[in-house]
């Protein structure tokens, strides 16, 4: 008998027939060993049997919460149970979508499918697909998404994909919040993609070593000869002087002893800003802190931007220093002294001085100096002077200087968060919120993750968040965080508002800033403060506008104070022919009527009246939309509301140290037509006619509505003026002014009126109010006024010199005889004269005095009712001109000037009448200020000191006596030389 044959074992057809083939889809296992291949191990394995027998890493994949997949049945049963399903069995006719394309629904096989066509998808033949049922829906997500084979792709790409099979209501918006709230995607989204929050301006330091920033550079290698490894490095806010000291060692002791080394030159600043770094927060250096009453700021976590200023400057000593010691880099240290005096010495693009200048108050000689000595042989030999006027001279040098550096230093804050801004979008996290923070990996402090979510415990400052990260708490910065969307454990289809930008879409950071509030793009972060306050008046405003944030909004807001009435003289309609609109400005045309339509600021109209509209053309090149409500404002009765006037107001400045403007959003509308005359404001346009449901700009009455509801709202509130819907708080002291915002902003709420953030400035000292700047008690010149009397070109004809002399005028009271100067060139617009102006030196001489004297900059002061006036007039051939003044510290300040051109019969009158003309014309002109009051007159006619006991045959001499009577005034006599602001008439017409 042969040998027995083995039993041939039969090849099982399903060696995976064990496993869940759903699992094997969604684990995407790759080491799977069938039953018939058993693994055999060898007793000596060689290099190439062990490189077969390498098994392959499993790799890991997000855990599925899906269920397992559903059969036929169980997808017709909960079609039919889905009540989001039901109205799309009843639609089997063919509808047009928005695309061009048609949908159509119906029921295959028990199936209930979206049947989709379009030119442009599956080439242009019908897309069948599932509608999924609320059970399923977020297992179709999964799959579409968090699946090994899902990429973890983008919103769009994800619906695209789902929507090649599957379609349900709302699958977009579903499928936006599934994406956001993946724990993958938010943990490793680029950091770029998180738009940074608006930056925040550091407080101006106006005292050197006031304030300094420190930090420490290295390890350095190689060390140095004398084995230093790092550098610490100090720079003065104020200033920008820098120190650096080389260290051995980086202990808290070294440390201390290389500050105090710096200090016993520069001396004890108030505050220093520092890192985290253990040698900066150890007790010791607490201790050193305390004992020389140092102030210790620190740095938020990984948030060097903070303390910026020390970090450029180490940026560039580390730059400077690689190349001075490229040849010798054992010798570093030996460089750092020249690159320090290198640094001192050349100007600050911030500052606008070298830091030598700000710190010694004058150039030091270096080698450009010592260089044009050795080729000039020209030395300058300096002023001798005893040591009291050197010092005056120095301080006040300093203080000039440190002045233009801190207003220089400022322009460059303004100017660098405007650009710095310009992609940043507010994002703040309340107390609750989960977050992400961008912390160091494990392995790399310089390779960042997110990390989290951990929750936020409170809010720390403007930007600085107080985040539980485990065992205890920490502050950041609020570019480290991320607001971390949780996922429903559950497909639960509900109603979601998504606040965070939509970062994980393909698209860029421009289209993401246009997403949120239709409206609202201004907040309280947009609001200015003064720059001269102290961190904790900074807090204490930014407390006040936590406390009323929202009422700052470029929204405006509805108000029931006052209803705008528009009476009218007569019942007939006033219907006029619309203008006609060209075609380039029709599609901005529309889209303003389109915003305002949304905004409820007007509606649409089939009013009998009817106002044409103008588009007018802006400045920055975009188009506003006016209403020419001529006809209507014919018949239209005055409203007789009084409007303040501004010296009014300015009077009551008097006193004041401390400013806050606001303006209102809108002012105009925020408050509604009544509902009668809404009729009335009617206006067409090429697309319909329309009517206002707020006040609009235009009609007659506009403004005595709006100054009456302000008014209304101010009512028995002091410290506080307006103009238009300017207000503005004005205090003595930040106390007092606080009280009153939170007052005034008290009644803006039960108002319900907002004001424009970004043309708000609170607690500031120098403030722009009805084209002028005030400061100090001071009142001065608007410079963007000034700079466009400085750039006008010159006149050529009769209209170009009426509007240079109108834009000239309206700082009249700035300048001394302003009449007698511009006298030629207002000679030149009489009628007799020709269109086209003869120019000549007499009017060259005015244009370029008149632009002069706006150059120096004059300043007059607020009148102050409890100090007595002065009053100083004088005459000329050409004119007459008064100056109002008062005295502080002993020193007369002018308050106001006036001047006036004499006419062809004044002209011919005698010295006595017109230097008596002057003084009746003066005081005329100043009643508000003097009558009722005692005053000083000066002039410098002596025989007008006796007007009081002289007896006069000029009978018009005698008329003007008998009105002097009217007030309580004493004459003065004074030399012609003093009355230098007054006579001035006399020394121009020469």
């Amino acid at each position: 008998m042969g040998a027995a044959q083995p039993a041939v074992e039969e090849e099982d057809p399903l060696p995976f027939a064990n496993e869940d083939i759903s699992e094997l889809l969604r684990d995407d296992r790759a080491t799977v060993h069938r039953r018939d291949q058993p693994q055999v191990v060898s007793a000596v394995t060689t290099r190439a049997q062990a490189k077969k027998d390498k098994t392959t890493t499993p790799l890991r994949v997000t855990n599925s919460s899906a269920t397992a997949v559903v059969d036929r049945d169980q997808l017709i049963q909960l079609q039919e149970a889905d009540s989001t399903l039901t109205k799309y069995r009843s639609r089997p006719v063919k509808e047009i979508t928005k695309g061009e394309g048609t949908v159509q629904f119906e029921v295959k096989a028990k199936i209930l499918y979206r049947v989709f066509q379009h030119a442009r998808v599956n080439g242009g033949k019908p897309l069948r697909q599932v509608l999924v049922p609320q059970p399923l829906r977020h297992q179709v997500m999964e799959v579409a998404h968090d699946s090994i084979m899902g990429g973890h792709l983008g919103v769009k790409k994800t619906s695209d994909r789902i929507q090649a099979a599957f379609y349900w209501p709302g699958l977009h918006a579903d499928v936006t919040r599934f994406c956001r709230s993946c724990d993958i995607c938010q943990k490793t989204i680029p950091r770029g993609r998180v738009p940074k929050v608006p930056l925040q301006k550091m407080p101006l330091i106006d005292r050197p070593f006031k304030r300094v920033a420190i930090d420490l550079i290295g390890e350095i290698k190689p060390p140095s000869e004398a084995g230093h490894r790092w550098v610490l490095t100090l720079v003065d806010y104020a200033t920008r002087y820098p120190e650096a000291v080389p260290l051995k060692k980086i202990d808290t002791e070294t440390v201390a002893e290389a500050l105090v080394d710096i200090f016993s030159r520069i001396g004890v600043p108030e505050e220093i800003l520092t890192d985290l770094g253990t040698q900066f927060v150890s007790e010791c250096m607490e201790e050193v802190n305390r004992l020389l009453s140092i102030r210790h700021l620190t740095t938020t976590p990984y948030h060097p931007m903070c303390n910026g200023l020390v970090e450029k400057f180490n940026a560039t000593l580390k730059s400077t220093l690689k190349k001075l010691c490229s040849e010798q880099p054992r010798q570093w240290h030996r460089y750092i002294n020249a690159l320090l005096f290198a640094y001192r010495e050349v100007p600050q693009e911030s500052t606008g001085f070298s830091p030598f200048e700000l710190m010694y108050g004058r150039t030091v000689r270096g080698p450009m100096q010592i260089l044009k000595e050795l080729w000039t042989k020209d030395v300058d030999t300096p002023e001798v002077k005893n040591s009291y006027q050197y010092v005056f001279e120095l301080r006040e040098k300093l203080e000039e200087t440190l002045e233009i550096a801190r207003e220089n230093l400022r322009k460059s804050q303004d100017s660098g968060k405007h650009y710095y801004d310009r992609k940043a979008v507010n994002r703040k996290f309340t107390p609750g919120n989960k977050v992400l923070i961008l912390l160091p990996t494990d392995h790399n402090k310089l390779l960042m993750q997110w990390k989290g979510p951990y929750e936020v415990e409170a809010v720390v400052g403007i930007n600085d968040y107080k985040v539980n990260v485990g065992k205890k708490s920490k502050i950041y910065h609020a570019n480290l965080l991320k607001l971390y969307v949780e996922r429903p454990p559950e497909a639960v289809q509900v109603a979601a508002s998504v606040e965070e930008p939509a970062e994980l879409d393909e698209f860029d950071g421009e289209e993401l800033l246009e997403l949120g509030d239709l409206h609202k793009k201004e907040g309280v972060d947009d609001v200015k403060l003064g720059p001269d306050l102290t961190e904790d008046q900074q807090k204490e405003l930014h407390d006040f506008m936590g406390d009323f944030t929202h009422r700052f909004s470029d929204v405006p807001g509805s108000t029931s104070l006052v209803e705008h009435e528009v009476h009218l003289t007569s019942d007939v309609p006033v219907r006029s022919k619309p203008y006609p609109i060209p075609f380039q400005a029709r599609e901005s045309l529309k889209k303003d009527i389109d915003n305002m339509l949304k905004m409820g600021v007007i509606r649409e109209s089939s009013s009998p009246y009817s106002s044409p509209v103008v588009v007018v053309k802006k400045k920055d090149g975009t188009n506003r939309v006016c209403i020419d409500f001529r006809k209507v404002n014919k018949i239209t009765v005055f409203d007789p509301e009084p409007m303040p006037t501004a010296t009014d107001l300015f009077r009551q400045l008097t006193g004041s140290k401390i400013f806050s403007k606001i303006d209102l959003s809108k002012g105009y509308w925020q408050i509604p037509v009544r509902e009668e005359d809404i009729p009335k404001t009617a206006f067409a346009t090429p697309d319909g006619t329309y009517e206002c449901l707020r006040m609009p700009f235009g009609m007659v009455n506009s403004g005595a509505t709006l100054k009456r509801g302000m008014r209304k709202m101010l009512k028995g509130m002091k410290n506080v003026v307006y103009y238009w819907d300017d207000l503005l708080v004005h205090t003595e002291t930040f106390a007092e002014h606080l009280e009153t915002l939170r007052e005034m902003f008290s009644r803006l709420t039960k108002a319900n009126l907002t004001v424009r953030p970004s043309k708000c400035i609170l607690g500031t000292d120098n403030v722009d109010f009805i084209g002028h700047s005030l400061k100090e008690g001071q009142k001065g010149l608007l410079l963007e006024n000034v700079t466009k009397i400085l750039n006008a070109p010159r006149p050529e004809t009769k209209k170009q010199v009426r509007s240079f002399l109108g834009l000239a005028g309206y700082y009249r009271e700035f300048i001394p005889n302003f009449a007698a100067i511009t006298a030629p060139l207002s000679d030149m617009t009489r009628k007799r004269c020709p269109n086209r102006i003869l120019w000549g030196p007499a009017q060259e001489k005015a244009y370029q005095t008149v632009r002069d004297l706006m150059s120096r900059d004059p300043v007059l002061r607020l009148p102050d009712t409890a100090k007595e006036f002065i009053l100083r007039t004088d005459a000329s051939d050409e004119g007459i001109g008064a100056m109002l003044m008062q005295e502080h510290g002993g020193k007369p300040f002018p308050v106001s000037y006036a001047s006036k051109k004499l006419s062809g019969a004044e002209k011919n009158y005698s010295t006595m009448e017109k230097e008596c003309l002057a003084i009746v014309w003066g005081i005329k002109k100043f009643e508000l200020y003097l009558q009722g009051v005692k005053f000083v007159l000066q002039t410098d006619h002596k025989p007008l000191t006796y007007l009081n006991s002289a007896k006069f045959v000029n009978n018009r001499i005698m008329r003007w006596v008998m009105y002097l009577q009217n007030f309580d005034m004493r004459v003065e006599s004074i030399k012609g030389s003093d009355n230098v602001g007054a006579d001035f008439l006399s020394r121009v017409c020469e």
